[in-house]
């Protein structure tokens, strides 16, 4: 499962409160490790490990999990892409396990953001935004974890928040469009069509897509809150 997607987002996007940002703020905040450099990969294993991670991107991850196979290593770069594999093919348990492991290692950043992924396509908004947090923290420049938190954050109802999230990830990278169809979502949302149409323009977002998101947010507007039961 890739990236969180403005396209994911539409089923959930108004079934949450921030009530449930309430419960997650009631939590306890993860303890982040201090930096950890990974260990150096040979030539070979890393030009490997970059072709799988792109069989990852290009959506094959049976195809990724099979090449790590063969591989046979057990660092924690190759862990991390097996997790990725795992919870792409619907395996999230199975992702979740080797995710947590990764939490003190190298790659924790990337671990964290895994365990608010999986959280959140459970509809758990309360670990998600945990997990999210630490993932920001951990790599503040990744841009697609700012893309990320800040959509979890918008489902809570932390729209503030959520527009910084969504302003840094586009300013860090301007061609990153789920975050741009996010952060105009999220000003349409919010009664700024002035500014959502200029960020529009400046990201080069067409008609057709411009008017889609503003269908989904006055669809999302008019949905009225789910209670706790």
């Amino acid at each position: 499962m890739r990236t969180i997607t403005c396209l994911i987002m539409l089923a959930g996007l108004w079934l949450h409160t921030s009530l449930n940002a309430m419960a997650a703020d009631a939590k306890a905040p993860i303890k982040l490790i201090a930096d950890k450099v990974c260990a150096e990969l040979i030539p070979e294993e890393s030009t490997r490990l970059a072709l799988i991670q792109q069989m990852l991107a290009d959506g094959k991850p049976h195809a990724a999990i099979a090449h790590l196979d063969a591989l046979k290593t057990n660092s924690e770069r190759a862990e991390l892409l097996r997790a990725h594999g795992l919870r792409q093919t619907g395996r999230a348990q199975q992702a979740q396990v080797i995710y947590e492991q990764l939490t003190n290692s190298c790659v924790s950043g990337h671990a964290y953001r895994g365990l608010g992924l999986i959280a959140s396509n459970a509809g758990n908004l309360p670990e998600a935004l945990r997990y999210l947090k630490a993932a920001s923290s951990t790599l503040p420049t990744e841009h697609t974890i700012r893309n990320d938190y800040g959509y979890v954050l918008m489902q809570s109802g932390q729209h503030d928040a959520a527009l910084h999230e969504f302003l840094t990830a586009v300013e860090l990278a301007p061609d990153h469009r789920q975050a741009a169809h996010n952060l105009i979502l999220l000003l349409y949302q919010q009664g700024d069509t002035t500014r959502a149409e200029a960020f529009a323009k400046q990201f080069g977002i067409v008609a057709d897509e411009l008017q889609q998101l503003k269908k989904l947010a006055q669809a999302g507007n008019r949905a009225g809150p789910v209670t706790a039961q």
